[in-house]
């Protein structure tokens, strides 16, 4: 099982009969003496992104790896990053660490393809001699852990700020039409806070605001509150801002009146959203993070196949080929971002906090969660649709049908080609033209 863009097992990836602990030491010394520097030197925001992305990368791992256990499969390497071993030890027969390129991480468990050769006596622990159900679950494990993650960030969000809805327009202040208006006449007064007209509570400034445009010499039932907490109940009617007249002017030009969808005021201005913060229960939390994590999952869907589709793909090199205007608002709304970038922006989101950066990790997790189960070698998804494809071919009574890999390999390479310069694309414009800081703009 692998995470991210990295391939699930290389030449420095094979299993070794021992690890000598004094460099072992000396990689745990360096790791912890480079992010030391890091934060000591002013990139303590990107060091903590950098960890905590890395951290997601671990769980995702940890999925495979505790449902690989459970059902019986045998997993010889745990490791967080790629290429040359910086750090690791042994417990039993797995073998845990760090290397040296932090691009994602993979749990190595024997016989996870049909090509893979495995001692007789694990045959019985391989991946490929397990029921379907146990392929699945632990190929599907790193995702579920995304979503999880996803709807736990977002349930504690959510639960913890609680809702903030409008509750009322206040006033900025009152005009004094010729004649006298319709606010001041009612007694209304800067700094006010109108909650109700006609019995209904105003939940959106623009609705109110709608709601007087149309209602010219409409009688209108209004419940406002001073600055001081008292309540009072009056009746006010609109007039016509066109004629309304203030120092000798019209109040509202025509214009501006076939612009609102009508001409009906009362002379006040400056007006905005009184807000009111509530405590949410632990059932609203759940429903909502429920609800944010599957829009997030309907547009990423949606995202994923526009930057796999050929226009996508054509807009990626236009990019490349031009990338003066990857920083164009249209560019940066649809180019994919690569770990370069992610870093990046998870960096910005800690230096504003820790509710914008939570954010970002929901997103993150929703995206990879995603990735991972696109039904193509070496993702989940393509250990899922094989499993799922081997599963249909084997007939009741027979034995297991096994597909044969080799043949999907110009497919592989194919996806990889791909892949890849979606990757390369995304990391080249990620470091030539940087997404300007989003949580500042």
């Amino acid at each position: 099982m692998a995470t991210l863009l990295a391939p699930e097992r290389t030449e420095d990836d094979a299993p070794v009969p021992s690890v000598n602990p004094r460099r072992s030491l000396f990689g745990l010394v360096a790791i912890v003496a480079l992010l030391v520097i890091g934060v000591v030197s002013g990139f303590g925001w990107t060091v903590l992104a950098i960890v905590s992305l890395l951290t997601v990368v671990l769980l995702h791992e940890a999925g495979h790896f505790i449902t690989a256990k459970l059902t019986g499969m045998k997993a010889t390497e745990f490791f967080v990053g790629f290429g040359p071993r910086v750090w690791s030890f042994h417990r039993g027969e797995t073998e845990y660490g760090l290397k040296a390129l932090p691009l994602g991480g993979y749990v190595r468990i024997i016989g996870f393809t049909a090509t893979e050769e495995v001692d007789p006596a694990d045959e019985p622990r391989s991946y490929m001699n397990q029921a379907f159900w146990k392929r699945i679950v632990v190929s599907a494990a790193g995702s579920a852990v995304h979503f999880t993650l996803a709807i736990v960030l977002a349930f504690g969000l959510v639960w913890s700020l609680g809702q903030t809805t409008v509750d009322g327009l206040t006033i900025g202040s009152v005009a004094t039409f010729a004649g006298g208006s319709p606010a001041s006449a009612a007694g209304l007064a800067g700094g006010d806070t109108i909650t109700t007209i006609n019995g209904q509570a105003v939940r959106s400034v623009d609705a109110a605001i709608a709601t007087l445009h149309r209602s010219v010499g409409t009688p209108l039932a209004i419940t406002y509150r001073t600055s001081t907490g008292v309540v009072h109940h009056v009746v006010v009617t609109p007039v016509d801002g066109t004629t309304a007249m203030v120092n000798g002017h019209p109040y509202l030009t025509t214009a501006q009146a076939a612009a609102s969808g009508g001409a009906g005021v009362i002379g006040v201005g400056g007006v905005v959203a009184a807000t009111a913060h509530h405590s949410v229960s632990p059932w609203f939390a759940m429903k909502r993070s429920l609800s944010t994590v599957w829009e997030l999952t309907t547009r990423t869907t949606s995202g994923l196949l526009q930057r796999f589709s050929p226009s996508g793909l054509s807009q990626l090199a236009q990019l490349d080929l031009h990338p003066s205007t990857a920083s164009t608002p249209t560019a940066l709304a649809s180019r994919p971002t690569s770990i370069v970038g992610m870093v990046h922006i998870a960096s910005d989101a800690v230096a504003q906090g820790i509710t914008p950066f939570l954010e970002l990790l929901i997103v993150i997790n929703v995206a990879i969660g995603l990735l991972n189960l696109l039904p193509m070698l070496p993702l989940d998804g393509g250990h899922i649709a094989i499993a799922v494809y081997e599963r249909i071919r084997t007939r009741r009574g027979q034995a297991h049908y096994r597909a044969d890999i080799s043949k999907l390999l110009p497919v592989v390479y194919a996806f990889l080609v791909l892949l890849g310069f979606l990757v390369l694309s995304s990391v080249y414009l990620d470091i030539t033209h940087p997404i300007p800081n989003p949580f500042t703009q």
